[in-house]
């Protein structure tokens, strides 16, 4: 029941994107006067769309919570509740501000990412066989993950030409190009930015391409190692990627050629959405087969080097560089943008890469992390160095010239204090829990400092928001991994102080995060409208803190402190988002 009722949710998400594609091609969601009912002056093409578009949206609505009524435990049920409620809310927005373009995109990104969340329970089942796999290349996943990452960037700015005039400006002529052909003839990189972003979404395909033929190339020898259900599994997966992509690239050459392009431009962007899929469960059957076969992931270099620069951190952490950028609300050149994002990037990779380094023998004696490429001895420690300072060198130099020394010089000191103060203090005392949370808190303001060029109130609010943040946050990590940290030798507050103490500073930390975080609308920072809905979030995240006095063992209290970890994850981006949209 609960798969069959999951399966029904993402055939209505996929009937969500579409519709919502068709609203955004003709921009028929403006027919709407109200939100979330859709109230139009008259039922017609122009607003039939967007009405469907909320029905849809409120049956996976209903549907979700019904799931989350019955199964409340199950991970999928209640992290799609929290996407639904972010969508939602982006739903508003785009109603209130006009359909904007990235927020419609991070609309299409959320709706894609719920759908890949309810997938999980589909992923093939790989069952052991008498198999010999001698000559197996785990390479080939690691194309496969490349390729998963080209589709990503790709449906980013596929979105952004889907939802602006830049589809039409590369398509003059009856001729299909690679190159962008105007009115200015044809060109690899045309002057306009519209038409920028549209050859950059063509260069991504034929590279998405070219990733595509050296993984066929890859698995002439594996593919003859299958046999039975796994060659099924394998066969099945592979040659519906290799159908969707040919029948996405005669869709692509369609929309050059004809007038109206409504509906083989909403074909494009589910055919994007389905080919992404595809590579989600190709990629998942590489790790299950894996598992099944040789006990666990099989690493390969470039996987090593890749997690030495600890991507879901570096995502964190650009995630509040780009909460710095958009509270600016200054028009920015947009590929000045992607490029300092880019190198900013490439700092916080470096100094993750040199702390990996650092942190050898402190990794090779807690559990967790003592499978790491380094500590595991997969990778010698010269190349973590070498890709560690070659990423600092590349990025702080790019920042520099082409951004604004401003922001180098923050990258620089939250380099340098993260890897030379922060690393060996956290050997010493709980302290450094303090030190950490200065370069932690530096993002932010290079997100802004990449617009202004200036540190601004803005930007000294921002900095002790993420600060304050990284207290409570660090504070209950450090609750249920209190034994393994001991085991490294890493020193922290658990160690030292009483449950009843933690409770304590915990609470008294989110007190502190409430009352500041709320203090810039007296300051003229924020608007009205961000300190009430302020208010209310911030209210419940200390409610979530003060749970921690009505608990009495130490089981129940470990794990009220891993809940107020995924709070503190919750809490953050909806905070910085609030702050971006009520601004």
């Amino acid at each position: 029941m609960y798969r069959t009722l999951a399966f029904i949710n993402i055939l209505l998400t996929l009937g969500l994107i579409v519709i919502g594609g068709l609203v955004s091609a003709d921009f028929t969601g403006l027919e709407c006067t109200s939100w979330p009912i859709c109230y139009a002056a008259t039922v017609d093409k122009s607003s039939i769309y967007p009405i469907l578009h909320r029905i849809f949206a409120g049956i996976i609505i209903v549907l979700n919570t019904f799931l989350f009524i019955k199964h409340p435990k199950e991970k999928s049920v209640r992290l799609g509740l929290f996407l639904l409620v972010l969508q939602s809310l982006l739903g508003g927005i785009n109603f209130i501000y006009k359909l904007p373009t990235l927020v419609s995109v991070f609309h299409l990104i959320l709706s894609f990412a719920y759908i890949a969340i309810f997938s999980q329970l589909f992923y093939p089942v790989v069952e052991k066989q008498d198999l010999n796999l001698k000559g197996y290349s785990p390479s080939a996943k690691d194309l496969v993950f490349i390729m998963l990452l080209i589709a990503f960037v790709q449906f980013f700015f596929g979105g952004i030409v889907h939802q602006t005039a830049t589809k039409d400006v590369c398509g003059l002529g009856d001729n299909i190009n690679i190159l962008c052909q105007t009115t200015e003839g044809l060109s690899f990189w045309p002057s306009t930015v519209a038409a920028q972003i549209h050859s950059l979404h063509k260069y991504l395909g034929v590279l998405f391409l070219g990733f595509l033929l050296a993984f066929l190339f890859n698995i002439r020898k594996t593919i003859t190692l299958l046999h039975g259900k796994a060659f099924k599994q394998f066969s099945l997966l592979t040659g519906s990627l290799v159908t969707l992509f040919l029948i996405h690239l005669f869709n692509a050459k369609r929309l050059f050629l004809l007038t109206d392009t409504t509906y083989f431009q909403v074909l494009h962007l589910l055919l994007a959405v389905i080919i992404t899929l595809n590579l989600l469960f190709l990629f998942q059957w590489f790790k299950r087969f894996e598992e099944t076969y040789f006990g666990g992931y099989r690493h390969t270099v470039a996987s090593d080097l890749l997690s030495l620069t600890k991507p879901r951190l570096g995502l964190l952490v650009v995630s509040t560089i780009v909460s710095g950028i958009l509270l600016t609300g200054q028009y920015v050149d947009f590929f000045y943008l992607i490029n300092a994002l880019i190198f900013s990037i490439l700092i916080v990779m470096s100094a993750t890469t040199i702390n990996c380094y650092m942190e050898i023998e402190v990794d090779s004696n807690m559990a967790r992390t003592k499978d790491r490429a380094l500590p595991a001895g997969r990778i010698k420690p010269i190349y973590a160095v070498i890709q560690g300072w070659a990423l600092f060198i590349l990025g702080f130099s790019l920042t520099y010239v082409n951004v604004n020394k401003v922001t180098a010089l923050l990258g620089a000191l939250a380099f340098f204090s993260y890897l030379y103060v922060y690393t060996p203090m956290k050997r010493k005392s709980p302290a450094a829990l303090f030190v950490g949370a200065l370069p932690g808190a530096i993002p932010p303001v290079m997100g802004r400092t990449i617009v202004t060029g200036e540190i601004d109130g803005l930007a000294i609010l921002l900095f002790g928001i993420l600060f304050i943040w990284q207290i409570p946050h660090f504070m209950a990590i450090s609750i249920y991994h209190k034994q393994d940290y001991a085991e490294g030798d890493i020193k922290v507050y658990p160690h030292y102080y009483s449950i009843a103490k933690m409770k304590v500073c915990i609470a008294l930390w989110t007190l502190l995060l409430f009352l500041f975080s709320s203090a810039g609308y007296f300051f003229d920072l924020n608007s009205k409208n961000f300190f009430i809905a302020s208010l209310v979030v911030n209210g419940v995240f200390f409610a979530q803190s003060l749970q921690s006095f009505f608990i009495h063992d130490e089981p129940s209290y470990v794990t009220w402190a891993r809940q107020y970890f995924w709070g503190s994850i919750i809490y953050l981006p909806l905070l910085l988002s609030l702050m971006i949209f009520l601004s």
